[in-house]
């Protein structure tokens, strides 16, 4: 099996600290809140879990998907204070920056 990454450094679009805009309307079956507003405290990556039966197997990876572990609000949002600890692994596509 062989790995290829053609570019140098794939970078995340929010770091450890960042403060964001959380759509948790659809993570949730019955959300407090459509969005709330939190801070990352994690950054991980979500590789593909990739195999192979084949001897020349070989996988080109340009693009990583990144997942975050986001602390809530609860002076904002206090209602969040019951489920934010369910908000350690948010994808990239909940997230937005905060205006």
């Amino acid at each position: 099996m062989k790995l290829l990454f053609p570019l140098p450094s794939i970078e995340s679009p929010f770091r450890i600290g960042d403060r964001v805009k959380v759509d948790i309307f659809t993570l949730y079956k019955k959300p407090p809140y459509e969005t709330i507003e939190g801070t990352v405290y994690q950054v991980r990556v979500d590789f593909p879990l990739l195999s192979t039966t084949k001897s020349d197997f070989s996988f080109e990876c340009t693009e990583i998907k990144f997942r975050y572990g986001i602390q809530p609000d609860t002076k904002l949002f206090p209602k969040m204070k019951e489920v934010e600890n369910e908000l350690y692994d948010v994808p990239a596509e909940y997230l937005s920056e905060i205006e």
